[in-house]
């Protein structure tokens, strides 16, 4: 008699099995909406025009949002082509539900991937998938925002950076300019000392006294010349008039005297003032002058 086998079946078995079924499950949920989705595509085109929804309707009871959905699946992850990691749509995908898959889509097939390699998607609920696709959604526009301001950082340093060169170039130009202008200071300061030196000099040359050229005393002589005839001829007016008073008054002596004395006033008149005129250029020889008249004069009496 053949004694009955009996199997014991551990938790780990029936895990296993249940993790098998569920794939296989899986695996036929996503092909199924795959081919479904391509074939809605098909029947979208056979439909008279304005039939389509009451053909989804009618015919199917599929919203129109349900048969988008399908459709959308079939393209973005039904053309069984193999990436560049070698794995397919399927391999990726084929444990996920319909409504799991439905966050992943019109996502980029590399970020679809990348989700798929850093993440166990078939034990996540559709939430949590569309809840991490929209923290990956939040952190790519925040490496794009990222990416942005630092290029307008950048352009911004760029911009300082020629501004910058910018004032260096002008500062150099002013400094330059700066330069010359104190050489042109200096050159003028040096000139207008050589100048103030030179009037000094002219000025204490002015106050020092100094003999008369022959020029100079050439037009002294033909001055005191014409003074002199002017004198004679004055004196022979007053010498003539004296004459006739003196005719008429029958007294020579007396004519001779006023005659004398006129001349005498006449002269001393013109030479003080000739004198005063003299002094005005030349007190030296004014003075030297007026001395030897004076002592030529002394002990003249009458």
């Amino acid at each position: 008699m053949e004694a009955n086998v009996v199997v014991t079946r551990s938790i780990e078995i029936v895990t296993a099995e249940i993790h098998t079924i569920r794939d296989n499950v899986a695996r036929v949920m996503m092909d199924g909406v795959i081919q479904i989705g391509r074939r809605l595509e098909e029947a979208k085109q056979l439909v008279p025009a304005g039939g389509w929804l009451d053909y989804l309707d009618r015919e199917l009871g599929y919203k129109p949002s349900t048969a988008q959905n399908y459709m959308r699946i079939a393209r973005e992850l039904g053309d069984g082509q193999v990436s560049l990691s070698g794995k397919t749509a399927q391999d990726y995908f084929g444990a996920l539900g319909y409504a799991q898959l439905l966050p992943l889509l019109g996502l980029p097939e590399e970020e679809r991937e990348a989700l798929a390699e850093e993440h166990d998607l078939a034990g996540m609920s559709s939430r949590e998938i569309q809840a991490l696709v929209k923290e990956r959604d939040e952190a790519r526009r925040a490496a794009e925002d990222a990416r942005e301001q630092a290029g307008k950082v950048a352009d911004e340093a760029q911009g300082m950076r020629a501004s910058l060169e910018k004032a260096k170039d002008e500062l150099k130009a002013a400094q330059t300019q700066a330069d010359e202008r104190s050489k042109d200071a200096q050159a003028n300061a040096e000139t207008a000392a050589a100048l103030q030196r030179r009037v000094d000099e002219l000025e204490a040359r002015a106050d020092e006294p100094r003999a008369l050229t022959e020029e100079e005393l050439a037009a002294l002589r033909a001055e005191i010349a014409a003074e002199q005839a002017e004198a004679v001829q004055a004196a022979e007016a007053r010498a003539a008039a004296a004459m006739d008073k003196l005719e008429k008054a029958k007294n020579p002596a007396a004519h001779k005297v006023n005659f004398l004395f006129g001349e005498l006033a006449a002269t001393y008149d013109r030479l003080r003032a000739a004198l005063d005129e003299l002094g005005q250029t030349d007190t030296d020889t004014a003075a030297r002058m007026r001395a030897a008249i004076n002592e030529r004069m002394e002990g003249w009496t009458v």
